[in-house]
């Protein structure tokens, strides 16, 4: 998977950090559905490793509240599954 861009800093995701790329590839996109975050309604699609179906995490596909409008259209990546430690 080859990703460019990160927008933002470490966030919490489910098992850890995770990061808000604006650019995705080698990924499939899920099923959009509304989910109330942290920070508040969004609509989101999980994504999955193009090759092995692992969830990496979601793309945000709709911001209902305008402070956070700049995800649409980007991508949370979960650390743990973008990057491995202690090569």
């Amino acid at each position: 998977m080859f990703l460019s861009t990160t927008i933002s800093f470490p966030s919490l995701f489910r098992s850890g950090r995770a990061f808000l790329f604006s650019h995705a590839m080698n990924i499939r996109v899920g099923a959009k559905a509304d989910r109330h975050l942290i920070t508040g309604l969004h609509t989101v699609a999980d994504i999955y490793c193009g090759d092995c179906g692992e969830l990496l995490g979601w793309k945000y596909k709709r911001a209902y509240e305008a402070s956070q409008k700049y995800k649409e259209g980007k991508f949370i990546l979960e650390k743990a599954k973008i990057a491995k430690e202690n090569w």
